[in-house]
């Protein structure tokens, strides 16, 4: 999927305002565009950190409550101890991979996965 080419990537965001430990550590950052969010979210798991990730983009527009009708959304307001509704289109994705795993929100993962540097240009 050459789609994430679209992408800004120096505008790169994630769970901490490290990049490197959004995704090594959270296994998740994105990038936005005003009517989809491409995110990065680890499927490989080394011996410290996440080391392999896979792409997958959403449109903004996605109906949590129909497209996800098999989610308890009180476990959910629970466990992130706030409104669902209350909380940003990335922050949603982010704390579902985190309750249910990323198999559950994007699908299987049927690719050996991109490194940190193939994702962000870094060394």
């Amino acid at each position: 999927m050459k789609r994430q080419f679209l992408y800004d990537h120096s505008k790169l965001e994630g769970m901490d305002a490290d990049i490197e430990i959004s995704l090594k550590e959270h296994g998740i950052a994105w990038s936005e565009t005003k009517e989809e969010c491409l995110f990065y979210y680890g499927v490989i798991y080394g011996e410290e950190e996440w080391e392999r990730f896979d792409v997958c983009s959403l449109n903004k527009g996605l109906d949590f409550k129909k497209e996800f009708d098999w989610i308890d959304w009180d476990s959910i307001n629970s466990y992130i101890g706030m409104n669902f509704d209350d909380l940003t289109f990335p922050q949603k994705i982010a704390d579902l991979i985190t309750y249910y795993g990323y198999q559950n929100i994007f699908g299987d993962s049927y690719c050996e996965g991109l490194t940190y540097t193939e994702i962000t240009g870094e060394k």
